[in-house]
């Protein structure tokens, strides 16, 4: 049952990977295959899966122009996406809602869905919609007259194209780059630009694309009076555009027609092709169009000297410039201030990651330095400690012997510290050399090595190894976590009133191995516990130590990608609990 279930929804994600790759070129096709992939979703009651389906139909739709089907699919779909927790899929589905507000009569609207895309595909390094989102985020920078940001984001969205390998992405941010080098008068780069859309989509059988790239090389045509090519690209774009069901795609080769024609002085036929151009975008709300119309009525009108017509096109223009632009100015600068507002954070984590990158380098710095006088110093104390036990046969007078005790106990304490460091800094140095890990053996081995610690006979051990953990790493770290572990254990036990005890135990936990030792010693408070992994912070001056052993214990870890919790109160004792993934 569970096989056939399986099957079922491999069936599903097949249909929708099927229709999303034909949309360029066959979008009754992909319609037909995701009513079908929704079908089996339903059949199944597969929540995901019926939120996939309705977003590819969304999108579809929304491609060919039914936008309020294309809005309650999306919304629907976003239902489905929340209760299955699914944060790509609900950018999937405000994507296509996005298109809707864009390609009608909201695209400030349509910036801020676009924007909370953005966010979670970059979050999830999707560069493919990732391109998609920005290069529709650049058509409405566009319409802002926001030419430098439109640039910016284009270029933004080739780049995530390249990285996604998809060529079609790219040239689909070509072409209204292109339309952008025309207008700065860079013929030369728009043209450039749009031949190489145009290969890109024949290479890849992209008609709808393909469509879109004849129509910005139509526009240069028109800017370099080559008017009978014009003619035919925006001709055979309108007519790629129709039999596609692509609506703005249609509504946009109306309007260059009507202004190429305004250009060879056709009038009549400039008027038929945007009176059509206005009926067709009042009819599916494509505002710019209007707009764009009827500015171009006016300037017929006004050619033909019927300056009643001319004005009462121009007041239309004016009117509905006002009504829609100027009325949502306010949520535009929203929208900008809101852009802003995510760039800035983008800016502060960039910093932040230059600066991790800074403090890791003078990190590097500072243990090569440590390793460095560390190895240097540690020749002459080894000779001074050579210098005491020779001194020590041949002295005699008491009084010079307790100095020269006290000399022995200092150069010791400074040898201690130099092997701390020199610990500390190999860490750094040393090559990755995993192999299997006997925990259990590193435990005896390490409380076996401090039996010359005053506190070892009285402490009582108590010993907890999972024998079927399997972990391989660096022997050296785990020995050295046990070994701080176990010193710490033994040397802040307390001894007064009670049996001291120190407790290991290594066990797996998910897909982590869980170290937690537990003793009955003098604990810290609050504010210790904040600064023991501290270089050279020492929880106790009366009990002999150099204030190393936790920041290495800390660093070794870090080192394998683990954490460390730290439990303690004063008098009671204290618990670590060290964390290290598997893999």
């Amino acid at each position: 049952m569970e096989s056939a279930l399986t099957q079922s929804k491999s069936s599903v994600h097949s249909l929708l990977n099927d229709a999303y790759e034909r949309r360029i070129n066959n979008l009754k096709s992909s319609i037909e295959l995701a009513e079908k992939a929704l079908a089996i979703s339903k059949d199944l009651d597969d929540s995901s899966c019926i939120g996939k389906s309705l977003s590819h139909l969304s999108l579809f739709h929304m491609i060919i122009g039914d936008f309020d089907l294309a809005i309650n699919m999306a919304n629907e779909a976003i239902e489905h996406f929340e209760f299955e927790n699914d944060e790509k899929g609900i950018a999937d589905a405000k994507y296509n809602i996005a298109g809707v507000l864009y390609k009608t009569d909201d695209y400030n609207q349509g910036l801020t869905y676009l924007m909370d895309c953005l966010k979670t595909y970059k979050k999830l390094n999707d560069w493919h919609n990732k391109a998609r989102v920005e290069k529709s985020m650049g058509t409405i920078y566009e319409y802002f007259g926001d030419t430098e940001s439109a640039i910016k984001i284009y270029q933004s969205a080739i780049e995530s194209g390249e990285k996604a390998n998809d060529l079609n992405l790219q040239s689909n941010a070509f072409n209204p780059l292109s339309g952008i080098y025309l207008n700065q008068g860079k013929i030369r780069d728009a043209m450039d630009l749009i031949e190489k859309s145009i290969a890109y989509k024949t290479e890849t059988g992209d008609t709808r694309g393909f469509a879109f790239a004849l129509y910005g090389r139509g526009k240069i045509y028109t800017a370099t009076k080559e008017y009978e090519k014009a003619e035919n690209d925006f001709l055979e774009a309108e007519r790629i555009h129709l039999e596609m069901g692509e609506k703005l795609g249609v509504a946009m080769c109306y309007h260059k027609r009507g202004a190429l024609y305004i250009r060879m002085n056709r009038l009549d036929e400039a008027r038929e092709i945007l009176v059509k151009a206005l009926e067709y975008s009042n009819k599916n709300r494509i505002i710019l169009i209007k707009f764009r119309a009827n500015l171009l009525l006016h300037e017929i009108a006004k050619k033909e000297g019927n300056l009643e017509l001319a004005l009462k096109y121009l007041q239309q223009y004016i009117d509905e410039k006002e009504s829609v632009i100027n009325d949502r100015t306010a949520k535009v600068i929203k929208s900008y201030d809101d852009i802003n507002k995510m760039n800035q954070l983008e800016q502060k984590a960039q910093i932040q990651k230059e600066r991790a990158k800074i403090i890791e380098k003078k990190k590097i710095e500072l243990d090569s330095f440590f390793y460095r006088i560390s190895h240097d110093l540690k020749g002459p104390i080894t000779s001074m400690m050579s210098l005491s036990y020779v001194a020590k046969l041949e002295v005699k007078d008491e009084t010079a012997l307790k100095f020269l005790a006290e000399y022995e106990t200092q150069t010791a304490r400074l040898n201690t510290i130099l092997d701390g460091l020199l610990n500390l800094t190999k860490m750094s140095f040393n090559e990755d050399t995993k192999q299997e890990i006997d925990f259990e053996k590193i435990i005896y081995d390490c409380i076996s090595s401090y039996k010359f610690l005053t506190n070892y006979e009285l402490v009582e051990f108590k010993i907890s190894v999972d024998p079927t953990i399997k972990y391989r790493a660096e022997w050296a770290l785990i020995n050295t976590i046990i070994q701080n572990l176990i010193e710490n254990g033994i040397k802040y036990a307390r001894t007064e009133n009670n049996k001291p005890q120190f407790e290991i135990s290594v066990n797996q936990k998910d897909d982590c191995i869980e170290i937690i030792s537990k003793d009955n010693g003098i604990g810290m408070d609050q504010e210790t516990v904040d600064k023991i992994f501290t270089m050279f912070f020492r929880v106790n001056r009366k009990i002999e130590g150099t204030g190393l052993g936790l920041h290495i214990l800390k660093r070794a870890i870090e080192r394998l990608n683990g954490e460390v919790k730290v439990e303690s109160e004063l008098g009671e004792g204290s618990t670590f609990t060290i964390t290290l993934p598997k893999h």
